[in-house]
């Protein structure tokens, strides 16, 4: 008989990260890519359905993540996968790194995707990257957050979330904002 949903580990580890309040809301969780078979080429043991569902009890999270573009054997229909995955587990920030061979392994032969190709697949991931981000902080504007000021001026919101803060904001602190606008550099405080 399958154990009940609430005794997973994975659901007692999303329940414990909601109950401690020094636990920020936010989560780097690589993908990789959002294509199966690509998945597989990579020797990856999940799916992209599989990363979504892992992800859909984080909704409230702040998640970043990690793709490689242009490994072996991906064509823009897997290109398009991707960024589908990204954009339905609700990714803010993907870190893009363009695949190049590696001595040794399986696919060091194998690099089947012309570098411009690369190149234009991480210029439009990281596009759309920053605007998933700017848009998860234009929902704090008109909101209050808790943020770690962490350098003169700066600081960091309970789910990861960069704030711009007044100078004497006290450093090493807990400081209770409310965000006014938003900038390309983070969230500005009122």
């Amino acid at each position: 008989m399958p154990s009940p949903p609430d005794s997973c580990l994975f659901c007692r580890l999303v329940a414990a990260l909601r109950e401690t309040p020094v636990v920020s809301r936010h989560l780097h969780v690589p993908l990789q890519s959002g294509d199966d078979e690509i998945l597989r080429a990579m020797g990856r043991r999940y799916t992209a359905q599989t990363y979504l569902r892992r992800l859909a009890p984080l909704e409230d999270f702040n998640l970043t993540s990690d793709v490689i573009v242009g490994f072996p054997g991906e064509d823009e229909a897997a290109f398009r996968n991707t960024l589908a995955v990204l954009r339905r587990a609700r990714i803010t920030k993907v870190h893009v790194f363009p695949y190049s061979p590696r001595p040794g392994t399986v696919t060091a032969e194998a690099d089947t995707v012309p570098p411009a190709v690369k190149k234009e697949r991480s210029t439009r991931l990281r596009t759309a990257s920053h605007e998933a981000c700017l848009s998860r902080w234009r929902e704090k504007v008109e909101r209050e957050d808790i943020v770690l000021v962490d350098r003169p001026g700066r600081g960091y919101g309970d789910d990861y979330s960069p704030w711009l803060l007044r100078e004497d904001a006290p450093v090493g602190e807990l400081v209770r904002v409310r965000g006014a606008a938003v900038t390309e550099e983070g969230i500005l405080a009122a």
